[in-house]
């Protein structure tokens, strides 16, 4: 797990506000955060986790908790939950270089392997974010 600056990364579709609102009250009220994003390795692009790194952006955190993964490795797998909209790997990828970002809830991921819970206090997680000025530090 690493632990990556905010405007690093790059979303690849849409997201809920309301969500994002119930998110973040849910995270402040556990003192919480127990998922890491899912993120692409090489263009940095977000391929799960978009209302968290929403919410971290609205509880002004600098940096957010996540999981790496290779997106040609053949085991994970993108699919369209739209019958309207066409995805592929590549067309991820240029969308999101390009900032013609998906709607809400149309790209799904399928990863080679599970990302586990993190669990980590969001005091812990704040100070983490005030001691590095690094981009990507690893965890």
């Amino acid at each position: 797990m690493k632990l990556v600056k905010l405007e690093l990364l790059r979303p690849i579709e849409g997201h809920s506000q309301v969500r994002v609102k119930n998110m973040a009250k849910k995270i402040e009220e556990s003192g919480i955060w127990q998922r890491p994003i899912v993120v692409e390795e090489k263009h940095m692009l977000i391929l799960d986790g978009h209302h968290r790194y929403e919410v971290a952006k609205e509880l002004n955190f600098s940096h957010i908790l996540c999981e790496f993964f290779n997106y040609f490795d053949p085991q994970l797998e993108v699919w369209s939950l739209r019958a309207d909209c066409e995805v592929s790997k590549d067309m991820v990828i240029q969308r999101a270089i390009t900032g013609s970002i998906y709607p809400y809830k149309t790209a799904k991921h399928k990863f080679p392997r599970n990302v586990e819970k993190c669990m980590m206090p969001l005091a812990k997680l704040v100070k983490l974010c005030g001691e590095t000025d690094s981009g990507i530090l690893e965890l």
